[in-house]
């Protein structure tokens, strides 16, 4: 999506954050963090929180979206380990239902808790490292936006200034 709008293809996109902000105007508007999602009778639901190196033998269902799947697996390797993925899902409600199956272990953002089952999943913090899940708009800099590319980012930094 960088490279798109950047090409000009696209007038603006959601990223992940950070992004080099010498090529992009940036409008953060999620600021949060990923945690650990797991079944509750998986051996880590006992715990308040766990170290990234705790999952070195979990089976793991990762989101597809190319970014997202990147940093898990970065994060991974940093903990000393290459993780086993059983599943690569394009849907967050899906991989709720896979984790509801004990099918599972999956590092989603905090409040996608709010769409889950919580008496089938738990989730739990991740401490070191602590993964952020920041969001944002980006647009070339330097590139004139639309009206209507304004008005939307102008709502998107009044009325949504950081969900978590």
């Amino acid at each position: 999506m960088q490279q798109d709008v950047k090409d000009g293809i696209l007038d603006f996109g959601v990223v992940m954050l950070p992004v080099d902000e010498k090529e992009y105007d940036v409008v953060p508007f999620v600021n949060g963090e990923l945690a650990l999602f797991v079944h509750h009778s998986h051996w880590l639901a006992k715990k308040e929180k766990v170290e990234m190196k705790e999952l070195q033998n979990e089976a793991f269902i990762l989101f597809k979206q190319p970014l997202f799947h990147d940093v898990i697996i970065q994060e991974c390797l940093r903990a000393g380990f290459r993780p086993e993925i059983a599943y690569e899902v394009s849907e967050w409600a899906f991989i709720s239902e896979m984790i509801g199956e004990n099918l599972g272990v999956a590092i989603c953002p905090k409040p996608i808790v709010n769409k889950i089952n919580q008496d089938l999943i738990k989730a739990i913090p991740i401490d070191n490292p602590v993964f952020p899940w920041n969001l944002g708009l980006i647009s070339k800099k330097k590139k004139q936006a639309s009206p209507a590319v304004r008005e939307f980012i102008k709502y998107i930094s009044a009325e949504i200034p950081f969900l978590s």
